[in-house]
């Protein structure tokens, strides 16, 4: 700790007379100071303004945008999860049924009917080979 306060008196010190010692040179003219002073900020011109202006808006409405659909997200997720946990009969009103994996047995009618259409393609494009 002693340490930190010895060296925070010799930089206070330092700085200190390293002003004195830049006062010096300005009272005894060792410096030139010049004088006219020019207007040393660049010219700032409406278009420079408007761009950054528009690039600055563009990223805080994203980010905005982004937090609101993060969070949005987040309360809709939260939701179903405690409709699925407090209300299973509701929750499982709205869910979608899975589709049976076992096939539907076709009738002999409806089997007959998709052979013969498949049948008739083949006919079909057996003619137009034959004939162009």
């Amino acid at each position: 700790m002693i340490i930190i306060i010895i060296i925070l008196f010799i930089a206070l010190a330092t700085s200190f007379g390293m002003l004195m010692f830049k006062l010096w040179q300005i009272k005894t003219m060792r410096v030139i100071v010049p004088e006219n002073i020019e207007n040393r900020f660049p010219k700032l011109e409406f278009r420079h303004v408007e761009k950054n202006m528009l690039y600055l808006t563009k990223h805080i409405v994203l980010s905005v945008m982004l937090v609101i659909v993060k969070y949005w997200f987040i309360v809709v997720t939260k939701i179903k999860k405690w409709v699925a946990e407090e209300w299973p009969k509701i929750h499982a009103y709205f869910t979608k049924k899975p589709e049976s994996s076992d096939p539907v047995r076709l009738s002999f009618i409806r089997r007959a009917i998709i052979e013969s259409k498949i049948k008739i393609k083949r006919i079909k494009e057996r003619v137009k080979e034959e004939h162009e």
